[in-house]
């Protein structure tokens, strides 16, 4: 085992680095971790040096941030940081070429190898990875620096933090890893360097295009490439093997596959996947690169809503930020997989992933689990006009980065920006021009956008798709307006489809006296209020198919640094899952007896448990049948209400104390609660 500076040992090769959220890549590559640094916050003279003292910086595991103020305190630190890491490079390594490849880095990056710049990289949210063979030494130790920051800074989207915190730092993995001389370029723009498309099928066949960028030392010779495509968990299914010339160092290689009776993918109810095992060798070095993807069709019909391999597919599920209260936005691959759990749970079909590019575990887990999703750039709420080179830049990164995901349906290109005064405003000339990137680089999708304007805007329908963020009631109007205004919407544009990329309302757990209502930037935000708004507003959106998303906002409580409303400091309450995920809200239970196949039973308002009153109306989120209720032991004779997957026992007696109420279904699914009478 070889050891660091820092006393570190590293996972290499084929070991299972995958918890830490290793890229898909990186499988048949000789790769490690760097996980252990030193940190020090602040503007440092000289840090990138070889012979820089740093005994005295923090010790840091990556992924980390340096911005946790931001959840905590008044304000966080926006400014410059440092890492830096002493690492032995495996000699096995020495004649190969050598690459460093990060994540994700809030908010710009310089790294340095040896002292050496390698590159920069402006942009929070997207992957990017470097070169380093000419200033890296295998079988040595090598100082590895990255000079990061999270400063405003109006040439990079977004623009402020008005929305959600930027956190600062190496918050997502890091790799070191090798190639042949010759292989399949892992340094474009951070994608695999492969991209399938599928081309035409039907129940005999799929036709696919496979484009392969391959970069040689060499610069020229012959060269042979290899397919193989298998099921995610099955037999191979296309062996393809062929003589290339690369004409140049870097050479684009075009070719096609086809699939026997293909397996589509088909959503929730049958998520089924592909490798793409792709190889370069020239003499006896081979590349090899594992690319996962899937087959499926879609569109977008002004009656039917969203239509998923040539059958209607309603599509609604949740909006979603990627942080945690208890570490920020420094996830490991298992609080993505319990994000994941728990969309998966709620019974959603689709999920927005707001407002930036997410981490690719949340991209892979969407496609295991059959779930839709909307993946965007962080083109949001203000402009400054000096953004469209680094906007440009980013939706380039998102999308070769994510190409092959088959959950990914739509690119969004912004979120609530507003041109208040003209159509000549910076904005919307940056939106046509992001639109044309976006069918460029990839036509196989269609573009969107979210809106908090009207019908008709200057940045209104200038994506494929227009999606709004409804919060009628909350902000203005009344719960019901949300029908109105789409039956309205639906009336005047027929032709135009219409989806909702937000609606939801405050909830926090610790206020539950619907009388102290204060929205929607009051002090109390009674949970009983959210679920009352879930109740009405998504009835509203079931009952017009036509909708080809709707989004709930959000998923889980997240934070905005200096917001103060609803009781607790930096936090936005709308989720229906509290922000350190142990408490899952009853709005939550309530889209789940609604969206789920999962039984539900869940008694509404367990903590709104203390009354003066000797009765009390029992409410229940079920899609289970009969039911019965027991209260201090004592079945009740009345039965409930029942209107949708909402049942209620009226008028329960209660008695001066304790009182222990169980509700009961078929097949023993039950759920209990206590409520004290004072």
């Amino acid at each position: 085992m070889t050891f660091s500076k820092y006393s570190v040992s590293f996972l290499l090769f084929f070991c299972s680095t995958l918890l830490y959220g290793q890229h898909s890549s990186l499988l048949h590559r000789p790769h490690m971790a760097l996980k252990e640094w030193r940190f020090q916050k602040g503007v440092v003279y000289n840090a990138q040096s070889v012979d820089f003292e740093d005994s005295h910086w923090e010790k840091v595991t990556v992924p980390h941030t340096y911005s946790m103020e931001a959840i905590t305190g008044v304000g966080y630190y926006r400014g410059p940081a440092w890492y830096r890491s002493v690492s032995e490079i495996p000699i096995t390594m020495k004649g190969q070429r050598i690459f460093l490849r990060f994540e994700g880095v809030g908010q710009e990056a310089e790294v340095f190898v040896n002292g050496t710049s390698v590159g920069t990289h402006i942009g929070g949210y997207a992957a990017f990875c470097f070169e380093i063979t000419e200033e890296s030494r295998a079988g040595e130790l090598n100082t590895i620096v990255v000079k990061t920051t999270n400063e405003p800074n109006f040439k990079r989207i977004p623009v402020n933090d008005k929305l959600f915190n930027h956190y600062g730092g190496i918050y997502r993995p890091v790799y070191l890893f090798a190639t042949e001389n010759t292989h399949i370029r892992p340094d474009y723009f951070a994608s695999s360097g492969i991209f399938l498309t599928l081309k035409e099928h039907d129940t005999e066949k799929a036709a696919l295009a496979l484009e392969a960028h391959i970069s040689s030392n060499s610069g020229n010779g012959e060269a042979l490439l290899s397919v193989r495509i298998k099921n995610k968990q099955g037999p191979t299914v296309v062996m393809k093997e062929f003589p290339v010339t690369l004409t140049a160092k870097d050479t684009v290689i075009h070719t096609s596959v086809t699939i026997e009776k293909p397996k589509f993918w088909q959503g929730r109810q049958a998520p089924n996947l592909y490798t793409a095992l792709v190889s370069i060798q020239q003499g006896a070095e081979k590349d090899t690169v594992a690319q996962d993807f899937g087959l499926r069709t879609f569109e977008i019909d002004p009656e039917k809503g969203f239509v998923l391999n040539k059958e209607p597919y309603r599509l609604y599920g949740v909006c979603m930020h990627q942080e945690w209260q208890q570490i920020g936005p420094a996830l490991l691959t298992e609080h993505h997989e319990e994000d994941m759990a728990q969309v998966e749970e709620i019974g959603a079909k689709a999920v927005r992933l707001s407002h930036y590019q997410h981490s690719e575990a949340a991209y892979r887990l969407a496609d295991e689990k059959g779930l839709l999703v909307w993946a965007e750039i962080p083109f949001v709420h203000d402009y400054s006009g000096r953004e469209a080179e680094n906007a440009k830049q980013q939706l380039k990164e998102l999308i070769l980065q994510n190409y092959n995901h088959p959950s990914i349906y739509v690119w969004g290109l912004w979120n609530e920006v507003r041109a208040y005064d003209s159509p000549d405003e910076a904005c919307v000339t940056l939106t046509k021009e992001l639109n044309a990137q976006a069918h460029q680089l990839d036509p196989t999708r269609k573009t969107t956008s979210a809106s908090d304007r009207g019908m008709e805007s200057n940045m209104g329908n200038l994506t494929d798709l227009q999606a709004w963020n409804k919060y009628y009631g909350w902000y203005y109007g009344e719960y019901e307006d949300m029908g109105k205004w789409l039956d309205e919407y639906h009336i005047k544009y027929p032709s135009r489809p219409v989806g909702i990329s937000e609606y939801g309302v405050g909830g926090n757990i610790y206020h539950q006296d619907s009388t102290k209502l204060e929205k929607p930037s009051g002090d109390y935000f009674p949970e009983s209020e959210q679920t009352k708004y879930h109740e009405i507003t998504w009835r509203i959106l079931e009952e017009r198919p036509f909708i080809w998303s709707s989004f709930v906002w959000n998923m889980f409580d997240f934070s905005v640094a200096g917001w103060n409303r609803g009781g607790i400091p930096n936090l936005n309450h709308k989720g229906l899952v509290t922000f350190d995920r142990k408490t899952k809200k009853d709005a939550f239970y309530f889209y789940k007896a609604h969206w789920s196949e999962e039984p539900v039973m869940h008694l509404v308002g367990k903590r709104d448990n203390k009354t003066s009153k000797k009765y009390r109306d029992i409410k229940i989120y079920t899609n289970q049948g009969k039911l019965k209720l027991y209260a201090n032991g004592k079945k009740l004779r009345s039965t409930p209400k029942v209107n949708g997957k909402i049942a209620v026992f009226e008028k329960v007696p209660l008695i001066s104390g304790e009182n222990k109420i169980k509700v009961v279904g078929p097949r023993g699914i039950e759920d209990s609660m206590e409520l004290l009478v004072e």
